[in-house]
């Protein structure tokens, strides 16, 4: 069953319908000329040629009633229905409806096949006997088909008793729409196939003959009589030879077209098929290269092997110029202009429309016409061409670049089918793109972060030989200095002063602190033995007495068994930097630090009620080293496959929202179902995600 499309998409009649009406007006009208009607309706030849083309319920309207002005036939229509199975153009369909035996199995699969060329009118079909059946039409929601229609309806439905009966089917039309009826409905009649006529013919004669001839052989046992009853019988087994050999020409004629039927569906599926290869190719050519550049050579290089084409171009647009990427068939002078001349080229009309409004151009069929009003009037080496396509190339709503195709004049015409084609290569065009282009913003994102990581290493080294330097071996060396004094009063015997001895043991104590905060700072070893949550408040509590800043600390819903070693000290080293940038930029005197479980994600809050900042100015501050801090907790955070945003505005404070998903992990936990801990929800008075 087909799918019935509303009639204000447009697109309702397929091409073939037209396509048969024109062949029958050029046979029967050999003078007339038809330009005038394509113009009449505002279709051009080409769309007629191309049966995947559709048209509109007025496009067809006023071609039908242009030509048949012009035609001067009132019964246009209905001929050029019954020419259906006399035209060229539609000798598909003729073996189509052949490969169904009779007409009975035609009307009994018309509801599915109806809608191949019609999408303006739903039919069904029933037989009434063995040799009638009757047909509904109905319009589809929105559409308004004409008398004319109803005729060209008649047409054809005629034309089928002729394929296999040699005689145009008998139809009445019983119910019509335009006469106040509720759908047009037709009762068809055909008369029975030579080869079923000849069999009833013997049928018949033997019910008759076969008694008469044994009667008269038994009544009357005479020469004569038996030579006549053998002759009877004679007859009967003519007329069944000859119903025989009418069968066996049926039949051929049906096997045939069965044959041929099934060979344009493989050439069918070989086009498909090639097609499916071209974008696959495509697909691999592209994937293969991290460059834009050698990725649209090959894609041309591909489309060159597969396609017809005579021309074929790619070029990069970055919103000002176009830029040839690659091309097939252009003259070496043509190149130099498209090199020369891509500012120029934007700015034409046809390729504005292109860029701006991203419109396909289908230019076919149009006598002495060139690139020159797509490529500007210079374009050198002007030849005319029978066909042209431009297809746009677009990601995401913008335009990376215009695939174009075309074939010299004498060849072929570009169909619907090569514009629905190279729409499919331009779509995997700009994929490949877009991905290369990903690709190198990855990698220039890991080349940044591995130098901050450098960075971060580096700066870490610094700090603590600051540390060591500054603080433990200074002490070290006071503490030296004054053990010797302490070794060179025991050798003469003197008793030390007990201010020296405190003053030895207060110097030693803070060398010891300093060893154990520089431990501390690398390696928290509460985080293994007591997990996250109380080295976050072990740490808090230090941080306030320390900096005098007020850390408010809440957790729910945290299994520490749902955490690996992994998890915990990234979420504890940005916890750290975010109190360090706080204390160091924020000026803020209260934090507040949530850290709650909502299955599946481990949710981090810190919010300060310090200055503020403007978040865009990040991406200023990244290549410049600023907000190193801030970056580095966005890579911890994209490591543990998680999300980090900040909200921040002047004089307002900032946020800091970090969701990490744990699923593995609580897998490893064999599934224990845990209860998901209450939502995340920020602080009171935060700002909203």
């Amino acid at each position: 069953m087909c799918k019935k499309k509303n009639a204000s998409s447009g697109a309702l009649y397929n091409s073939r319908l037209l396509k048969f009406c024109d062949n029958y007006a050029r046979e029967k009208y050999a003078l007339l000329s038809l330009e005038p009607v394509y113009q009449a309706a505002g279709i051009r030849k080409y769309e007629i040629d191309d049966p995947g083309h559709w048209f509109t319920q007025d496009q067809c309207d006023k071609y039908y009633f242009s030509l048949m002005d012009m035609c001067g036939s009132p019964e246009f229509a209905r001929e050029a229905g019954r020419y259906i199975i006399r035209s060229k153009e539609m000798w598909v369909v003729r073996q189509f409806i052949l490969g169904m035996v009779s007409p009975s199995a035609f009307f009994s699969t018309i509801e599915r096949n109806y809608c191949k060329v019609s999408r303006g009118v739903h039919a069904t079909a029933h037989l009434t006997g063995k040799e009638s059946a009757e047909m509904t039409c109905r319009p589809a929601p929105g559409t308004a088909i004409k008398p004319y229609q109803c005729d060209v309806c008649v047409g054809i439905l005629e034309a089928v008793g002729l394929l296999f009966t040699n005689a145009f089917a008998h139809v009445k039309h019983t119910e019509c729409i335009h006469k106040g009826g509720e759908a047009c409905r037709f009762e068809v009649t055909w008369s029975a196939a030579p080869s079923v006529v000849w069999r009833r013919m013997r049928n018949r004669a033997f019910v008759v003959g076969a008694p008469l001839g044994i009667g008269m052989a038994v009544l009357f046992p005479s020469p004569l009589v038996l030579l006549l009853s053998c002759s009877l019988f004679l007859a009967i087994a003519g007329l069944g030879g000859v119903a025989h050999h009418k069968r066996e020409e049926e039949l051929l004629n049906i096997i045939q077209a069965q044959g041929n039927y099934a060979g344009d569906l493989a050439e069918d599926d070989n086009i498909r098929n090639r097609h499916s290869l071209l974008i696959k190719s495509i697909s691999q050519e592209a994937a293969m290269t991290d460059s834009q550049e050698v990725g649209a050579q090959g894609v041309i290089n591909v489309m060159a092997r597969h396609l017809d084409y005579d021309r074929i171009a790619f070029f990069f647009y970055d919103g000002k110029r176009l830029k040839l990427a690659s091309q097939v068939g252009y003259t070496p002078a043509q190149v130099d202009h498209f090199k020369e001349q891509g500012g120029i080229i934007c700015r034409t009309e046809s390729m504005t429309r292109v860029l701006w409004n991203k419109e396909n151009i289908v230019v076919n069929g149009v006598k002495g016409f060139s690139e020159t009003t797509l490529f500007g009037p210079d374009f050198p080496d002007v030849q005319s061409l029978e066909s042209l396509l431009v297809v746009p190339v677009a990601m995401e709503g913008r335009i990376s670049g215009v695939l174009v195709a075309a074939n010299l004049h004498g060849k072929r015409a570009l169909t619907q089918g090569d514009l629905s084609l190279l729409i499919g290569v331009a779509t995997q065009v700009g994929l490949s793109i877009d991905n290369v282009g990903k690709r190198r913003e990855l990698a220039e994102r890991e080349r940044r972060y591995r130098k901050q990581v450098q960075k971060g290493l580096e700066d870490e080294r610094r700090r603590i030989a600051f540390d060591l330097h500054d603080h433990v071996a200074q002490d070290l060396g006071s503490l030296m200095i004054t053990a010797r004094m302490m070794q060179e009063m025991a050798s003469r015997k003197e008793a030390v002063p007990p201010g020296d001895l405190q003053a030895f043991v207060s110097v030693l104590k803070g060398s010891i602190d300093s060893v154990r905060n520089i431990a501390y700072d690398l390696q928290p070893p509460s985080l293994a033995q007591f997990g996250l949550v109380h080295t976050i408040k072990v740490y808090a509590a230090d941080y306030s007495d320390k900096y005098g800043v007020e850390v408010d600390f809440r957790v729910a819903g945290v299994r520490e068994a749902l955490l690996e070693y992994d998890t915990k000290i990234n979420f504890f080293r940005i916890i750290q930097e975010s109190l360090t940038n706080i204390y160091k930029h924020a000026y803020a005197d209260k934090v507040f630090i949530r850290l709650v479980f909502s299955h599946p994600n481990l949710i981090l809050r810190i919010r300060d009620n310090g200055s503020g900042f403007m978040p865009q100015a990040l991406e200023g501050g990244a290549s410049c080293g600023r907000h190193m801090g801030l970056r580095n907790m966005e890579e911890r955070a994209r490591l543990m496959k998680g999300t980090f945003r900040i909200y921040s505005s002047p004089e307002k404070g900032c946020e800091i929202v970090v969701e990490v998903p744990l699923e593995r992990e609580e897998e490893k936990e064999g599934g224990s179902g845990l209860a998901a801990g209450s939502a995340a929800r920020p602080p009171e008075g935060s700002r909203a995600d």
